[in-house]
């Protein structure tokens, strides 16, 4: 036989009862509302290119990604990260690189180094970066730095797919190595 003594449950009066349960179907139903509210934005993009959107939502930075010098070419030759990501400059080769970057977004100069590890570059900011060589004026690369959650790389013909997108307005970037960067304001409906 049990000897423990019985436990009590605290009295809760009827009314408090209802108030609690109306506010936690009221918090479901908000919940549910927030996550349908989102959209997906989509296109078509007829070269190669990128696509993002800025919400004003300053996503965290990646971890540190690299682009290397690799037969007097930038390997790969396009990286999109999120403002405030480093990369990393391993050099390849067998002699020297000098890379630097005269956009507007994130202009560096990390002077000459020789094979190895490379050197590091931050870029808060975002936009478009065009990256070069001082020796090699046939080495190019882009760095497009993000601000939003929503990014996507195409193929030539290729449809892009954006989800999630939130309600409001936003601005939409397309890049394309031909047309550079575009932009477009866009309105998302709840």
């Amino acid at each position: 036989m049990d000897r423990r003594p019985a436990r009590s449950r605290p009295f809760v009066p009827p009314v408090f009862a209802c108030v609690i349960a109306v506010a936690a179907c009221l918090i479901a139903v908000l919940t549910l509302t927030r996550i349908a509210a989102a959209a997906t934005y989509t296109g078509t993009l007829a070269q190669p290119g990128v696509v993002w959107i800025s919400d004003g939502s300053k996503p965290a930075p990646m971890p540190e990604a690299s682009m290397h010098n690799t037969h007097k070419s930038f390997v790969p030759e396009m990286i999109v990260i999120t403002a405030g990501t480093n990369v990393r400059f391993p050099n390849d080769d067998g002699f020297y690189h000098s890379i630097y970057s005269e956009s507007a977004a994130d202009p560096f100069d990390i002077g000459f180094y020789d094979t190895g590890p490379g050197k590091i570059v931050a870029f808060p900011n975002p936009g478009v970066d065009d990256v070069r060589c001082h020796i090699h004026g046939s080495m190019h690369g882009v760095i497009i730095i993000v601000d939003g959650p929503y990014a996507q790389t195409t193929a030539p013909g290729a449809s892009y797919t954006l989800t999630n997108v939130r309600p409001g307005e936003h601005t939409l970037h397309v890049w394309t190595a031909d047309g550079g960067e575009k932009t477009s304001t866009i309105h998302i409906a709840l």
